[in-house]
């Protein structure tokens, strides 16, 4: 399995490098290759009824500031999406419909990331992206405020592509577990995705009634497209988001969909000094000794690998909010409260 997937790698990526890029490189302008335009352009949603075609925000700041913003377009016009704002001294913020994430588009929303007061748009393929939102929030007590936004999204990292990059030897492991047939890698075809996610930093302007707040944090943009998104085919996943002081950024968790990978490690670490982006290749984090009752310690530890590196952390939790998918679907959004990370190799 572990030889298949290098392969399968390989191929993908050499089908990468090969397309010509956008650009030429005589006249300064940055590179923007086409297999990076095509990712980032809007997916047809063709006539899958589980259909997807996503992008997401989670940033944070060292003060405690934070914006997670997400829109992910469905078919029949539908959008999961939602935002949640914490900025200074006002109070945490939702958009109106949460924790429910359903939204339908209006005939001026287009077609587009844009529903209901809010927009994501891509200006420059894996470099920049605008996100704008006007209309009300409201805080956890149902308090209603008026909010415009207007930020840009800038990569500091290449993207990491699932596809190509994800540890071939930590993912041959995690499907080994599983009980192979020919019908069981005809479902793991069938449930593929394309995800791809890009650490960078977000910033501008939020408006809360008279209040003016700039922001500026860094964050980790996520997008994903396919023909079958089923929130119901996932147990449980564990997504953690860590920016460090010195401007590293790591993001490592744990999958659980038991229609083909019971348990799925995923993640990875981006470097600031030298720019590289590694694989998270190894992980001691299991989802059933976390939550499995939805009751979540208030601390826990785990040991992970990126590469030749490995790290402990002990991370604290804060419960903020409730997000629901459907009627059976639950997503519950915490902040690292508190985080111990050590360089043990």
């Amino acid at each position: 399995m572990y030889s298949y997937l290098k392969v399968r790698q390989l191929i993908v990526y050499l089908k990468h490098i090969i397309v010509e890029d956008t650009t030429s490189a005589e006249n300064g302008t940055m590179h923007v290759w086409k297999y990076q335009a095509k990712l980032e352009q809007l997916h047809d949603l063709g006539d899958f009824a589980k259909s997807v075609d996503g992008v997401y925000f989670n940033g944070m700041s060292e003060d405690g500031e934070a914006i997670v913003c997400g829109l992910a377009r469905r078919p029949n016009r539908c959008c999961d999406a939602f935002i949640y704002l914490k900025i200074k001294d006002e109070d945490l913020l939702l958009t109106p419909s949460l924790p429910d994430t359903c939204l339908q588009k209006s005939s001026d929303d287009g077609e587009g990331h844009s529903v209901q007061g809010i927009s994501i748009k891509n200006f420059i393929p894996m470099r920049t992206w605008n996100i704008s939102y006007n209309g009300e929030m409201k805080t956890k007590s149902n308090t209603k405020v008026q909010v415009s936004a207007e930020l840009v999204w800038s990569a500091l990292w290449s993207p990491f592509e699932y596809d190509t990059q994800m540890s071939a030897s930590c993912m041959a492991e995690d499907i080994s577990r599983e009980p192979w047939s020919r019908d069981y890698f005809k479902l793991l075809k069938k449930l593929h995705q394309t995800h791809y996610e890009q650490a960078g930093y977000i910033s501008g302007n939020v408006r809360v009634n008279e209040n003016s707040y700039n922001i500026n944090m860094p964050c980790v943009r996520d997008r994903t497209f396919g023909q079958l998104r089923e929130w119901r085919n996932f147990h449980r996943y564990v997504y953690h988001f860590i920016f460090l002081q010195n401007g590293d950024f790591i993001a490592v968790g744990t999958v659980s969909q038991p229609s083909v990978l019971s348990h799925l490690t995923i993640g990875y670490v981006c470097v600031k000094e030298n720019q590289s982006v590694t694989a998270i290749s190894g992980s001691d984090f299991k989802l059933y000794q976390h939550g499995e009752n939805q009751v979540m310690p208030n601390d826990y530890g785990f040991v992970f690998q990126a590469g030749e590196l490995k790290w402990s952390q002990r991370l604290g939790l804060c419960r903020v909010a409730l997000q629901q998918h459907g009627a059976e679907v639950k997503i519950f959004l915490y902040i690292l409260v508190s985080i111990h990370l050590y360089k043990i190799c």
